[in-house]
């Protein structure tokens, strides 16, 4: 037990605040925190700025005090020698101190640093109930404790006496305090450094006061560098092995619960350990689902791993395989590679790859390119995923950053089937693992939504195939990957071309999906060729749709074939046919995975079809539940658009075109829709700009069929007198001429209220609704209003077919200058 005072540093920052707290004299007074939380440090700052009349004894603890009596006698000794007592009489250290501490009618306050020093386990609990007993009795007592670790007098001494804690939680330096330090240490700090020092470090003073300091002596700039020395060193001292083995162990992962402490660093005392590590301030805490995590903080984790990884590399590896195991059980594959390759297990990174490969490769692909790289290139040479994924993988990604495209929304599933199909086709005795791994990372981006990469992944497999004879047989599946996925983007020349590739010239005409190795990729060479024939309006389009054939299994590419099948009864216009196939699509939807990009798509083309037959009521039925996305929006302007909500229509489109991962078949219905819109509120310019963008998409991607979803009338308006854009409209589905001005939809009339038939009434005698407000007395946006809803009921797009159409239906009767238009 020393009992010379403590020296303060000259480059130190003490919080007023807990000056203050030292100076409220408390019965009891606890400073807890780890070494290196400045808790000498500010008793001695608090001792410093005291009067010279108050009388303070500090005493600081040593080991030894570990056995009870020699603390009592170093108490007895240190409050003698500091003339706090009389002169202790007898051998009866202990009773000599309860005597004269009770006794004493002069204020007196008593400073034990090191206090973790005394005693140990049961003698230190009945230390902490005779000193909690003296200052309860004794109101001119007053005890400070500077502790590391939680000690019973704080706790239990609560309960008959106040007591200040001053926690790690306010010995932590704060961002503007480590500045304010590193300016007296005569370091070069900026604001966003001393944040990062202050939150690596956890606030730890003495470890970042070390950081400093050395900097000092680096040059004067900061160098986080330095400090892993620190925690290093207090590693190396730690006075109980099992606390220094949990410490390192569990800073492997990022985060822990007790639970998993307990399987990271088995020991009998974890929980004890825990709490006791977690108390020092050297956790962080975080309630989260109802269980409590811990972290370090970023450098001292850091510098903890890396002591580890130098000094007991088997035990590290030990914990990366149990984190391993322990991912696995929670359904985290990505996080069990990242583990299974820093615990060098090569077979259990391959076979959880080729396990989890398409969720990997379109949810994590980052994650998972990165554990990739960690692999020694003669080890992932012997591996076809981990080459993949290093070679192919990293390369197609864009930058992690704020202005990356976002992972898919769609979970691709596990894609057992097509992935069995594949196999048989492209892998064996011989053959390269490789081309399996690129076609199922094609399939999974298509499934998730992630079209261009699909290209990607089903390019550099056809071109491989092209290099290599081991991948001589990835060539097929990949050129009709290819053109199924230029299909599904509404690519139609770009898909033909593919279509016409010699790679798909030797493929079968049959449509059992399981007869031959080759069915599958001609499976989607037909639907691809169906979807081409029925976007483009081709004159055989009947014949293709026929010759898809029927897939077995009722997976996402059957899906497809009924989605093609459905899209070809839209055209027909016949409500018998629209209902059949609508009926399908319902059906198809119980045998896909719930929200998957196949579901979502099917819902959306019920939708869609359900609008081309005109049952415009069932189609909002159909939509009412359904997800905004990419893949809905253009629908839902469609849609939109049948009731008679014109901006709404305009709002859904702009946001699809504003996507990034927008298909060409839903740009040119979205160009569609704000045409149609912006031309049925009277906004002609602006509907012929739209209607203009929307021609070019159809010609460059060569897709007629949306064009369909447009009133003819409205397109005859938009088109004008050219005849190439004329012709985007084929012949054989154009109306008659009456239909052309009169809409050809099955929903019944609805009836127009009064005010609306006042207001078609008026329309007829007035070119907008600036003249119709004019005559009925009514602001111009109340007119639009009511245009609005009559347009709807009428399920017409503009002033001329509401007029004829009110004609037709003996709604209104026409003026002399409807008759005159």
């Amino acid at each position: 037990m020393v009992i010379k005072r403590p020296r303060t540093p000259r480059d130190i920052v003490v919080d007023p605040e807990l000056l203050r707290l030292l100076g409220s004299h408390s019965p009891l007074t606890v400073v807890r925190g780890p070494r290196g939380f400045g808790k000498t440090t500010l008793v001695g700052a608090w001792l410093d700025a005291l009067p010279a009349e108050e009388e303070v004894v500090y005493l600081r603890l040593t080991r030894a005090c570990n056995d009870p009596a020699v603390f009592w006698q170093g108490l007895a000794e240190g409050l003698q020698a500091a003339g706090a007592v009389d002169p202790v009489a007898g051998a009866d250290h202990r009773g000599e101190v309860v005597r004269l501490l009770t006794t004493r009618t002069r204020p007196l306050t008593v400073i034990l640093d090191d206090y973790h020093h005394a005693g140990r386990q049961a003698d230190a609990a009945d230390i902490d109930d005779e000193l909690v007993e003296l200052v309860r009795q004794n109101d001119h007592l007053f005890l400070v404790v500077a502790t590391r670790t939680s000690r019973v007098l704080e706790t239990t001494g609560s309960l008959s006496i106040d007591v200040t804690v001053i926690s790690p939680r306010e010995l932590r330096l704060t961002p503007a305090a480590v500045a304010a330090l590193a300016a007296r240490a005569g370091v070069t700090v900026g604001e966003a450094q001393a944040g990062r020092l202050a939150v690596g470090f956890g606030g730890w003073p003495a470890a970042i006061r070390d950081v400093l300091v050395r900097s000092r002596g680096d040059g004067g700039r900061l160098n986080l560098a330095l400090a892993d020395q620190y925690i290093a060193t207090m590693v190396r001292d730690l006075r109980h092995e099992a606390v220094r083995s949990f410490m390192l162990r569990t800073a492997v992962p990022d985060e822990f619960d007790a639970e998993l402490a307990g399987r990271i660093a088995p020991d009998e005392r974890v929980l004890a350990i825990l709490r006791n590590v977690r108390s020092a301030g050297l956790l962080g805490e975080e309630v989260r689902d109802e269980r409590r995590v811990y972290s370090y903080a970023p450098l001292v984790r850091q510098a903890l791993v890396r002591v580890l990884t130098e000094s007991r590399p088997e035990e590290l590896r030990d914990v990366h395989a149990t984190l391993m195991d322990w991912h696995l059980q929670a359904g985290d594959p990505v996080r069990a590679i990242v583990h299974a390759v820093h615990a060098g297990s090569w077979d259990a990174v391959e076979r959880l790859m080729e396990e989890h490969w398409p969720r990997l490769i379109t949810q994590e692909p980052w994650a998972m390119v990165a554990a990739a790289q960690l692999i020694p290139p003669e080890v992932a040479a012997t591996h076809p995923r981990l080459q993949v994924a290093r070679d192919e993988v990293g390369p197609a990604l864009p930058a992690q950053d704020e202005t990356a495209l976002p992972v898919p929304p769609w979970p691709t599933g596990d894609l057992q089937g097509i992935t069995a199909e594949l196999r048989a086709q492209v892998a064996g005795p011989g053959r390269d693992g490789t081309a399996l791994a690129l076609l199922q990372w094609g399939v999974a981006a298509v499934m998730a939504g992630d079209l261009a990469t699909g290209l990607y992944a089903f390019g550099r497999c056809r071109e491989r195939g092209h290099e290599r004879a081991a991948l001589a047989g990835a060539v097929a599946p990949a050129t009709a990957g290819l053109a199924l996925t230029h299909a599904l983007l509404g690519d139609v020349e770009i898909a033909r071309a593919w279509l016409a590739d010699p790679a798909l010239s030797g493929l079968r005409a049959g449509v059992d999906g399981r007869s031959a190795p080759e069915d599958l990729a001609a499976t989607a060479a037909r639907i691809a060729r169906a979807l081409v024939a029925v976007d483009a309006l081709d004159e055989d389009l009947e014949d293709v749709v026929d010759a898809m054939g029927e897939r077995h299994r009722r997976d996402e590419l059957w899906a497809l074939t009924v989605f093609v099948r459905a899209a070809r009864a839209g055209l027909s216009g016949q409500g018998g046919e629209v209902s059949r196939w609508a009926a399908h699509l319902r059906a198809a939807g119980h045998y896909l995975p719930r929200a998957g990009l196949a579901e979502t798509l099917v819902r959306v083309a019920l939708v869609d079809v359900l609008l081309d037959g005109g049952m415009a009521v069932a189609a909002r039925q159909a939509a009412q539940d359904l997800p905004v996305s990419v893949v809905s929006l253009a629908t839902l302007a469609r849609l939109s658009l049948a009731d008679g909500d014109y901006p709404r229509a305009v709002a859904h489109a702009r946001t699809g075109l504003a996507h990034p991962r927008l298909s060409q078949r839903a740009a040119l219905d979205c160009h569609l829709a704000i045409a149609s819109a912006q031309h049925a509120l009277g906004e002609r310019m602006a509907a012929r700009r739209a209607f203009e963008q929307a021609v070019e998409a159809a010609v460059g991607s060569g897709q007629r069929r949306p064009l369909l979803g447009m009133r003819y009338a409205t397109f005859l308006q938009l088109a004008g007198n050219d005849a190439d854009v004329l012709a985007l409209w084929p012949e054989r589905f154009r109306p008659t001429s009456a239909e052309a001005l009169v809409t050809t939809t099955t929903r019944p009339a609805e009836p127009l209220s009064r005010r609306e038939r006042q207001v078609l009434d008026a329309l007829a005698r007035h070119s907008g609704a600036v003249g119709v407000a004019q005559e009925l007395g009514l602001s111009v946006n109340t007119v639009k209003t009511h245009l609005r809803a009559v347009y709807r009921k009428l399920g017409v797009g503009s002033r001329e077919e509401a007029l004829v159409a009110a004609v037709s239906r003996g709604q209104a009767v026409p003026s002399p200058l409807w008759a005159k238009g």
